[in-house]
């Protein structure tokens, strides 16, 4: 059996291509954005280019927080592992 480090480093370990939450409120949620697109699209169809571009914008500013609270969640579980190492 591989140790964490090596199975990270193999690429066996990828937070990023974690599968999206499942939860009730997430469901309901992804829902109500595909119900105001389709309203939206119906009122203005001559906007479609010009909400996938917002939709794109909206992805990459919410990759780049993902990204950032996964790194202050490693850092914090890294302090947490050196403080318990402490003397």
């Amino acid at each position: 059996m591989k140790n964490f480090i090596e199975s990270l480093y193999y690429g066996e370990i990828s937070p990023c291509s974690m599968p999206v939450p499942n939860t009730k409120r997430y469901i309901d949620a992804q829902q109500e954005l595909g119900k105001y697109e389709t309203e939206l699209l119906a009122k203005y169809p001559d906007c479609k280019e010009l909400l996938e571009q917002y939709a794109d914008a909206i992805h990459i500013t919410s990759a780049c927080e993902g990204l950032q609270d996964f790194e202050r969640g490693f850092r914090l579980g890294a302090a947490f592992m050196l403080d318990i190492f402490k003397d």
